[in-house]
């Protein structure tokens, strides 16, 4: 297989149609390169921190590729098209707080036909009720004529790359598959596929709520870590910038920046309002993490915080400890675990169901690619009771040990509903610009019961929310989200047979709920979580 890269199927995304845009730029260089990433590209050593907008201007991408897309009578064919455009434009224009009304107007985001932005499909719902409801003045509106005033107006030289990418990955997402995208060469040699554990983030991870952006995760030792900021926090600005009503990918990359940097946050916490002045600095994130909790049953806690290669060996070493120490159980937590490479999430799934059992199968959209099948390949180090804890932050390769271990009778499932990524992307040279890759969305993984996590997700076997906080997952994120065919599914055997669980006499008290309930439901009488092999 090329590179599963982890970072979304209606019946047509894998049809190629007729505009210029899908017979030239969404071609690939077949030239046997098919950008074997972790082989040539991950060697690459680590450089300097630069941002987004620096390397794709790197690729000197000019806008002819987004034009040609943009052209009138291409925009206004049919639903998908005037959706596909209208994202183009749409993702471009909020960078600079703007948006589009409903004559076709650039105007500023209070006025735009859609005030929700903080997702694309809260974003593109009324552009597709305008399209049903009054075609004739939908199919008006010049798409390009509105890039055009973006590029002469608002884009600055040194953006103008970094907006075209942009533009054609909002075009992409809608037409063809959210997941599909282009990246320029040098940013996934240098970011994406470095095996290091080295961050300059600010180190939050958010969770979208009633159009704005609530704190899920800290991680230690950093900025936000050191400035007070606490899970559940509600985040209201960044450097002055209100973040309501903002795309998911907007916060993202307004909260980037390099070491040395001061970002400031406005967040609310139980009704106050507060502020927090965040110094950037490169720390050393643990891709594992163990702890012992003693009690009347003393259990082990290994976190993954993602599948970064030489993850399955820092859990061998964790599983060491854990067993050292006596334990009675184990909880796994995957937690805000955005994926990574499969071939860890195969080798940690191996250690506690053991080498023979297949962890997953890959199925390629292309019916005469034959599936391939990957098992564990390492000896079991683990049989005690387990369970792992999941929310809907938990993705893509998190989603594959958490439902392969259950499909195997080895875990029950502690927490909310995962985020529903099972589709793999394979990236090649893109045949207009060298400098920047394509990955495309070659097909879907599989677990040993025949479910795909594809937009479903997986559902725990004890739920335990988020404090009642709505999460955006892959079917509530996208105008177009995958669907991955499914046959020969096989039923789940119940997990749980009683509610006579683990009473925590010791009193332990905790903000971490989910991980209280896992600890007790780790020894619920007739819990598969208790089975072993």
């Amino acid at each position: 297989m090329g590179v599963a890269q982890e970072c979304h199927q209606s019946e047509d995304v894998h049809v190629f149609y007729s505009p210029r845009f899908f017979l030239v730029s969404l071609l690939v260089l077949a030239v046997g390169v098919s950008l074997s990433l972790s082989r040539d590209w991950g060697s690459a050593k680590p450089a300097k921190v630069k941002s987004s907008e620096a390397y794709w201007a790197e690729t000197n991408l000019g806008p002819e590729a987004l034009e040609d897309l943009l052209q009138d009578q291409t925009c206004s064919s049919s639903e998908r098209y005037f959706l596909a455009c209208a994202n183009s434009v749409l993702t471009v224009a909020n960078r600079y707080n703007l948006s589009v009304n409903a004559d076709g107007k650039l105007v500023d985001l209070s006025q735009a036909l859609s005030t929700d932005m903080s997702s694309e499909k809260n974003q593109l719902t009324p552009w597709k009720e305008l399209f049903t409801a009054e075609n004739r003045k939908a199919s008006k509106i010049s798409f390009l004529n509105l890039w055009n005033e973006l590029e002469e107006k608002h884009i600055e030289v040194n953006q103008k790359s970094m907006m075209v990418g942009l533009g054609l990955n909002g075009f992409i997402s809608v037409f063809r598959d959210p997941h599909t995208y282009l990246m320029p060469v040098s940013q996934f040699r240098e970011v994406v596929s470095k095996a290091d554990n080295r961050s300059t983030s600010l180190g939050i991870t958010l969770g979208p709520w009633l159009g704005n952006f609530v704190v899920r995760k800290v991680t230690e030792g950093s900025a936000a870590k050191k400035a007070g900021i606490k899970k559940g926090d509600i985040l209201l600005a960044i450097n002055g910038k209100k973040t309501k009503g903002l795309l998911h990918a907007r916060i993202s990359e307004l909260l980037k920046g390099e070491v040395g940097d001061w970002t400031t946050l406005v967040y609310m916490r139980d009704g106050e309002v507060k502020k927090s002045k965040l110094l950037r600095k490169e720390i050393t994130v643990a891709t594992v993490s163990t702890q012992i909790i003693e009690g009347i049953k003393p259990i082990g806690v290994i976190s993954i915080n993602k599948f970064a290669k030489g993850a399955c060996e820092k859990v061998k070493e964790s599983l060491t400890l854990v067993k050292k120490s006596h334990v009675r159980g184990l909880l796994l937590d995957l937690r805000d675990n955005p994926g990574g490479q499969m071939e860890e999430a195969a080798c940690i799934s191996g250690l506690f169901v053991g080498a023979e059992k297949k962890i997953f199968e890959v199925r390629y959209m292309e019916p005469e690619k034959t599936p391939e099948e990957y098992y564990g390949g390492e000896e079991q180090m683990f049989d005690l009771p387990m369970a792992v804890l999941i929310n809907a932050g938990s993705a893509s390769a998190a989603e594959i040990v958490a439902g392969a271990l259950r499909d195997l009778n080895r875990a029950v499932l502690v927490g909310e509903r995962t985020f529903g990524k099972g589709s793999f992307q394979e990236g090649e040279f893109w045949s207009q610009n060298k400098k920047i890759a394509l990955f495309e969305t070659k097909g879907f993984y599989y677990l040993p019961s025949g479910r795909s996590p594809q937009m479903r997700g997986l559902e725990p076997d004890v739920t335990v929310q988020f404090d009642n906080i709505a999460t955006a997952r892959e079917s509530d994120q996208f105008m177009n989200p995958l669907r991955a065919p499914e046959r020969k599914v096989r039923s789940l055997d119940t997990l749980l047979s009683s509610e006579d669980c683990l009473d925590l006499e010791d009193g332990e008290s905790s903000e971490d709920v989910q991980l209280v309930k896992a600890r007790q439901v780790l020894f619920c009488t007739g819990s598969v979580a208790g089975a072993g092999l």
